[in-house]
Order: C-alpha cells, then structure tokens, then sequence
C-alpha cells in the first residue's frame, strides 16, 4: 500500500542530508580537482556546445584526433538527464544538479529496498544514510560513481518488489533501471549491479523453490520458473534498452587501448591493500583530520559527535597506502579507489546483527531467522560482503581473468560498493530490531538519534578527509567565457589544433588539443609508432625554451597549429610567432598557478618553393599545401569538408589529420570515393586543384544500436500495455514458456 506520508518522510530526510554534506552546490559553487578538469568537464562542455546548438554529437573532434562519444560512453550523451540539463543548463550548474539529483535517488531508492525486505522506517533510513553517504561523497572526483551507483538500489528495490508481488510492473523498473544505468556511461558499476541483481534474485528464488517443496511436496515449481525468466528477460531488455550506447562502445572495444600489448591498461590498478581493509574498524590509523580543508559548524558538529577521528596521523594518505605493501598488489592504487570505509557505528550493528542472526540459526529457531525477507537473506549479505572485500583487494584477480567481464574493469576497489550496501543493510536491519524492543520510549530516542548522529558526522568527516576535490565559491567554469586565449583561438583563420601542458585543455576551449585524456581510447593512441615525443624541457633563469626537432616533427605530422606554454619559447628554432602573454582567468584557475602564459602560433614558411601552411589540420604530401578546412556548418563535427585550392603535386593523398575510425565515409566532388588511411589519419588518393573533399561520419554501430534500444522501448511499453488490459495473454505465454500446468498466483493484479 502506497504510504505517502512515509515516502515524503524519505525525500525529506534525502534533501536534508544531501543539503548537508554539499550545501554549497545549491548557491552555484563547484567542484575543483581530481579528474574533473583534465577529463569530465571537457566532454560535458563540448557535450553542451553541441546541444545548444540543436546537434546530439557522434563524434568529439575536439580531443586528440578525435573518438566515437556513445563509443568511449563517459559523456553519457544518450542519457535522458543529461540531455536536459545541458541542453538547458550552463555547464557548473547542469553539473551540480545532476551530482544533487543522483544522491536523492540514491538515498530513497535504497531507503525503500530496505524497507521492502523488512526494515523498519528508522533502520531502512540508516542504511539509506551509511550506503549513500558513505561510499559515495570520497568519489566526487569521480562523476560516474554516484551517477551510475544510484541505480543499483534502484535495480535491487525492482527486483525484490517483483518477487514479493509478481507485478510487473517492477520486472519492467528493472530494464528500465539497467538501461538508464548503462546509458549514464560507467559500465563497470553496472557490471557489478548486473552481478548483484542476478546473484540476489538466485538465492531468493532457490529460498521460495525450497520453502514451496517443504511445504507442498510433490507440487510444481512454476511459480519460481515463470519469474526466474521474467527476470532474465527483464535483464536482457534493460541491456538492450542501452543498445545505442553499448554496440559503439563494444565496436570501440574491439579495437580500444584495452587490448593493445602493451598498453598501460592493468586491471588490478585501483586494489585495495590488504592492510588497508582495517579502515574499516581503526579510521584513525590512516584518515587525517588536517585533510580537511573546511571550518564551519558543520565541521564542529561532527568532530562533537565522532571524536575519534580526530586522532587521525598527520600523513599524506595515499603515502601510507603505498607503504601497506603487506599482501598487496605490486600495481598502483589511491585513496579513493581503495576507500570501504561506512562508519564505526553501522559497522557494530551489523556485527551484531549477523551475531543475532547466527545464534538463531545455531538454536533452529528458523521461524526468528526468517521473520523477514532480510532475516531470511542475511547469509546471502554476510557472503556476498565477505567476497567483495577480498575481490577489492586484488586477490582473486587470477580467477577473474578467465571470467567474461572481470578482466575488461580495473579498480577492484570498487566491489566495496557490494561490501558498503550489505554493512548497511544489516546496519539498518539491527537498528530496526533496537527500535522494536520494549525499553523505555525516551532512552530509545535518544539511542537512535546518538546513532544517527554521530554516523552523520563521522561520514561528513571522512568525505573532506578521503577526496581529491574542493569545493570553491568561484569555479573555473565560470570563468570560460572570459578567456582571452579562447578568443583569439576562435578568431583564427584555420581551424586551430592546440598543443598545452595539460591533456584535454583545448576541448575546454572549443578547439582541437593535444595531448588527450580518454578512459577508453583507440588503439592507435597508445601505439609506441604514434606516440607523442616528451616535450623540450625549459631553461632556468626564464631563458626560452629551445625546439626539439622529433616533438616539432611531431607537431607537424599532427596538425598542430597552435602552443600554449608556461616557459617562452625560442620563437625562431620553434618557427612561431606570440600572439599573447598574460593571466587567463579562466586557464590558470584550472591549473592552480597565477603566473603569465604565452599562446603562440607557427608561422608560414617555405617548403619545395611553395608557401604553405605549417602545419595545417590538412596536408597533400609530406609538407602539404595551403589548403582550407572547415566544417560544412559551424556545428558539423559529423562531417569534414576540405577544398583543395592549390595544384598539389601529382600521386600525392590528402591527408586529414583526424582519425580514422569505423563510419567515416568521403566523397570528391559529391561522388562517394574510396577512403584510404595512412599511419592513424584519414586520407584521399590524388586530388586535384579546385576538388571538394568531404568526410562524414555515419557509423552503422550507432543505427544498429539505435534499432535495438527503439524497438526494446517500444516492447516494453508493449507489454506494460498488454499486461495491464491484457493480462491473461502475459499468463498463457509464461506458462508456454516454462512449461508449466499449474495458475499464475497473483494474475489477478494489473501492472
């Protein structure tokens, strides 16, 4: 029965607690540090640009050569939310209510999964608090953890509801919760909750088949068949729900940096040492509280009701997790990967509720064991915790390997998010049984709200001691439109590809930029015969930078027209001209440093007696002439047009310094024409003076892709439809399917 005044309790509580760890997102702050600069806010800014100007973009030409957006998936371009708030949205604040909303979700959807197995109100916001607080905040470097983490409550609350009920409507939340969850664009976390959805949901199916044979023997079991295969139906929906997203990405994996020899791609990176695992229960051996940047109330609130941080070491702590060579992985890790912990309080209820519950066991009294679904499963939790903080530690990376999926994530850390939602559970589950017993009214309320209390404060502290952002009044978005390189940049002539000290810079500029930052990258941008040399090292004492003829060749062959640099250079080894020194408002906040930055441009100059540009995003043999290079419209970045204006030299390609990828296609002149590639690039035999050359990209991944998530859409409204007006049709067919003769309980309710 539809409680509304327990759900609006919920939301409530959600509201609170997420205005209380991230207040200053709701008055316009940001985020700053991490991966958030160098690789989610890129994507997001092009992301925006596209969608403003009424194109869903295919391919980001903007980051190194090039890649497939739905193909490397991070952008999420395909995700409904996404696609309003920044088509609407200015980046910062699409980025924080985005960030805001997922908690919300997370926080109610795992409240309701922990009412639905028997928690009470009280229990089931406990662990709504310890799962969502606690695993979360320390990952907001990390856009993809709580925007694909939340719907695993969401997955897990459909599946239980549909046992219990049999209604589906909740067998069709789940594919729309997969879906949603794949097409947010992490597919790792998504892995992990297909794991854990079809884990679950065999342990309680396997529990009914076993209680329906103890207690009618000899019966049929079509009861349990009929909703294991429409859970696995529901599953196959919500993947396929994803198509648009998941046929590029494995297009992209195919030929991705993940299965180069090679490569600097290693899948037990981001383990969690086995020391480490004692954050768990002794926080103050590793956190440090002068890690925390911040001194308000809240800081002193929670150091009143969870002291025992504050006897945390004075360490750097990725340092210490370093040293926990004990047992560990020789392969590298961070704090935020390795980070389990979800409280000292929660932790001890949930040992004494798997104690409560082992007692009862060990005395046959079954009937206490299983008074509820979560009574019922504690097993299950108590295990599947148990192998997910070993997993996390790298241990059972050897049998990984050989398992379909476990070898194509890295970060074994993250299965603690298996680990943290089981703590929680039992958290709640344990303070629900407090809750009940008969003690005086006043003394329990004041027990509860200790508990919640200092869990609050404890999981705010950790947050601000294990992360790698800030939060700032000022975020350096804000500032995008203020720069004056990004100006001149888009005043030039050619279309302008930019070299700068950090990777990804020039997306954030709205141009072309090396070097690039990517989660899954093509091949070729980890193939050693491409590679990029190591930049000219500067000069002490301000003196300028000298060239270096294999990083300028470089240069040349990549199209790089641009150099954005700290240290001058020696303008004329380096063959360039300065176009501006100064204080970017908008580039140094990124970076942290304050001082001036030069913006230089390569200058013309002669090749074979011809005037040429150097280097140009386009060439005709190896030094290229003048050519001209735009997009057919300002938005195109599906297509390429490139007008040969100059007699090229006879039997030469046009090369167009952008990747060669699956989808592009190339006409001359408008009459399709074969496509050649050449090293890493896209390239045209011979052309001539006066020939329009153009590329477009129509990758067949994408439609096919497309077809499957449209066509599953539509069977699914389908069958929402027909099992509402029509239920008798869904019962006929799944007793065709399972073979089974006798009714379907609970065919009497509509979806």
């Amino acid at each position: 029965m539809f409680n509304t005044g327990r759900y609006f309790c919920l939301l409530l509580v959600a509201f609170a607690l997420t205005f209380l760890f991230w207040w200053p997102l709701f008055f316009g702050y940001g985020f700053i540090g991490g991966d958030l600069y160098p690789y989610f806010f890129p994507q997001k800014v092009f992301y925006a640009d596209c969608l403003r100007a009424g194109e869903l973009p295919l391919w980001n030409d903007l980051t190194g050569f090039g890649y497939p957006i739905l193909g490397e998936s991070q952008t999420g371009a395909a995700y409904p939310l996404h696609v309003v708030l920044y088509g609407l949205l200015s980046v910062n604040t699409a980025y924080n209510v985005q960030h805001l909303l997922h908690y919300l979700i997370c926080f109610v959807a795992t409240a309701l999964f922990a009412l639905r197995v028997g928690n009470s109100g009280r229990g089931a916001m406990l662990t709504g608090l310890v799962f969502t607080f606690g695993w979360f905040p320390p990952r907001s470097c990390l856009e993809w953890a709580i925007l694909t983490g939340c719907w695993l409550p969401v997955a897990m609350y459909c599946v239980e509801s549909f046992l219990q009920t049999r209604l589906w409507r909740y067998s069709i939340g789940l594919s729309i919760a997969l879906g949603l969850q794949l097409l947010a664009g992490h597919y790792h976390l998504a892995f992990i909750t297909q794991l854990m959805v079809a884990s679950y949901a065999t342990w309680r199916l396997w529990a009914e088949h076993s209680q329906q044979v103890q207690v009618h023997p000899g019966t049929e079991q079509g009861r349990v068949s009929r909703g294991a295969l429409a859970l696995i139906l529901a599953g196959i929906a919500g993947v396929c729900l994803a198509g648009v997203q998941l046929v590029p990405s494995w297009e992209l994996k195919q030929r991705s940096s993940r299965v180069v020899a090679g490569s600097d791609y290693d899948p037990a990176y981001g383990h969690m040492p086995p020391l480490y695992v004692t954050q768990l229960i002794a926080p103050w051996c590793w956190y440090s509280p002068q890690a925390i940047g911040e001194d308000n109330l809240v800081r002193t609130l929670a150091e009143l009701v969870a002291p025992w941080q504050l006897f945390g070491p004075n360490h750097e702590l990725d340092e210490a997790i370093r040293q926990a060579r004990l047992a560990a992985l020789e392969t590298g890790t961070n704090k935020v990967e390795a980070h389990v912990y979800c409280g000292l309080v929660p932790l001890l209820l949930a040992a004494f509720a798997v104690i409560r519950w082992a007692r009862h066991r060990r005395s046959s009294n079954n009937a206490q064991a299983n008074a509820s679904v979560l009574n019922g499963t504690t097993g299950y939790w108590l295990m599947v915790g148990t192998v997910a903080l070993i997993y996390a530690t790298g241990w059972l990376l050897p049998i990984g390997k050989h398992l379909p999926g476990f070898s194509f994530f890295r970060g074994p850390g993250r299965y603690g998010i298996v680990t943290t939602f089981a703590i929680a559970l039992l958290a709640g589950q344990m303070l629900s049984h407090l809750q009940r017993c008969a003690w005086p009214m006043t003394a329990r309320g004041i027990v509860i709200g200790a508990i919640f209390a200092s869990t609050t404060g404890d999981l705010w502290m950790v947050s601000r001691m294990v992360t790698y952002t800030a939060i700032v009044s000022k975020p350096a978005i804000s500032f995008r439109e203020d720069s004056p390189v990004r100006k001149l940049l888009a005043g030039e002539k050619e279309l302008p590809r930019l070299v700068s000290p950090g990777p990804n810079v020039g997306t954030l500029l709205g141009v072309s930029c090396v070097p690039w930052y990517l989660g899954i990258a093509p091949a070729e941008y980890v193939d050693s015969q491409f590679a990029m040399p190591d930049s000219p090292k500067p000069l002490p004492s301000g003196r300028p930078t000298p060239a270096s003829t294999p990083y300028l060749e470089w240069l040349s062959q990549a199209g790089v027209t641009h150099v954005l640099n700290f240290e001058p250079l020696d303008e004329q080894g380096w063959g360039v001209e300065l176009l501006w020194k100064g204080v970017d408002p908008f580039l140094n906040r990124i970076w942290g440093r304050m001082e001036p930055i030069h913006l230089y441009r390569f200058k013309q100059r002669e090749a074979g007696g011809d005037a040429v540009s150097y280097p140009g995003r386009a060439r005709i043999g190896a030094n290229g002439v003048s050519v001209s290079n735009r997009p057919e419209s300002p938005w195109g970045r599906g297509t390429r047009k490139v007008v040969v204006e100059q007699a090229p030299k006879p039997d030469e390609p046009l090369i167009l310094t952008e990747l060669a990828y699956p989808g592009w296609t190339v006409e001359k002149n408008g009459i399709p024409t074969e496509a050649r590639q050449i090293g890493q690039f896209r390239a045209v035999d011979a052309p001539a003076k006066g020939d329009i050359v153009v590329w477009r990209y129509r990758p067949l991944s994408v439609i096919i892709g497309a077809i499957v998530s449209l066509f599953t859409a539509f069977l699914l409204a389908a069958v929402a439809h027909v099992r509402f007006w029509h239920t008798g049709l869904t019962d006929r067919f799944l007793r065709w399917a399972c073979s089974a003769g006798d009714g379907v309980p609970g065919s009497e309710n509509r979806a």
